[in-house]
């Protein structure tokens, strides 16, 4: 795993009660709170949560394990969400994943769809969100 690269553990309860395999996520994201916050929301929908500190990071770890959703905090210190995305979705398979950028600004909407981002979720996500997210990505 990239030093900096932090799997949040798995609650395999949450996901076998509901009969699902786990969704693995990548989530990138400096601020601790904001991993933390969306790490537990993601465990509680049954999700295999990893942790990225800056889209460098980020990247290295989705060309290790092809995650099927990732979202990414839009600014981060040495790569920006922006330019993750743009890289992503340059790299053989990114087209088909699933990338959702997040910011406490509604202006960045725009830039982030520009990048390759399919939306922009405004912070602080509310747990309902990404569990209607995870879903949709379950069903494809």
């Amino acid at each position: 795993m990239p030093s900096g690269v932090v799997r949040a553990p798995l609650n395999p309860d949450t996901a076998a009660a509901g009969g699902l395999q786990p969704l693995r996520v990548l989530v990138a994201e400096d601020d601790r709170v904001q991993q933390v916050l969306l790490s537990a929301h993601l465990e509680a929908c049954g999700c295999l949560v990893d942790i990225a500190e800056d889209g460098e990071e980020a990247l290295q770890a989705w060309r290790e394990h092809r995650h099927r959703l990732v979202i990414t905090d839009c600014r981060m210190p040495r790569m920006d969400g922006y330019a993750f995305a743009r890289a992503l979705r340059a790299e053989p398979g990114g087209t088909a994943v699933r990338l959702v950028g997040t910011s406490a600004d509604t202006d960045d909407a725009p830039l982030a769809l520009a990048a390759g981002m399919e939306r922009l979720l405004q912070k602080p996500v509310s747990p309902g969100e990404l569990a209607a997210l995870c879903e949709a990505v379950r069903r494809g």
